[in-house]
């Protein structure tokens, strides 16, 4: 039996040798369907069903970034790496070193318009540590 081979990729959609396939995991479980063929047809209605799980499924995030703080800051989506722990009023940004050592730098607010300056903050650290990796 031969392998398949990924033709290319978007996102949460595989285009496979016998069409499109949808894929969305959310919590160990995966939603998945195949669209046979590779036609503008099969790939609109890959597109749509993909967008109905997004809409219909939980959020990927345990801690959503709430609406005013990505606002404030001037975002639409919430930064990858960030974490919101909001009984503890800090977020998280973890790394690992030179060695390999895992870290993790925290931001702290007090009230709601700390918040908005913590969460700037730890994105701008956040693109200060992938700005570095992407040097070496």
């Amino acid at each position: 039996m031969k392998p398949v081979r990924l033709l290319g990729s978007f996102k949460n959609i595989r285009t496979l040798p016998s069409g499109y396939q949808v894929s969305v995991v959310r919590q160990k479980t995966e939603f998945s369907k195949h669209f046979a063929g590779h036609s503008a047809k099969s790939l609109r209605e890959a597109n749509a069903y993909r967008d109905l799980l997004l809409r219909t499924l939980p959020s990927k995030r345990r801690r959503d970034i709430p609406g005013y703080v990505l606002s404030g800051v001037g975002l639409k989506d919430q930064v990858i790496g960030v974490f919101r722990y909001a009984e503890r009023r800090f977020y998280q940004v973890t790394f690992s070193d030179a060695k390999g050592t895992m870290k993790a730098r925290t931001f702290s607010w007090k009230d709601r318009k700390g918040e908005i300056a913590a969460y700037r903050q730890a994105v701008d650290f956040r693109k200060s540590l992938t700005r570095r990796k992407k040097r070496k």
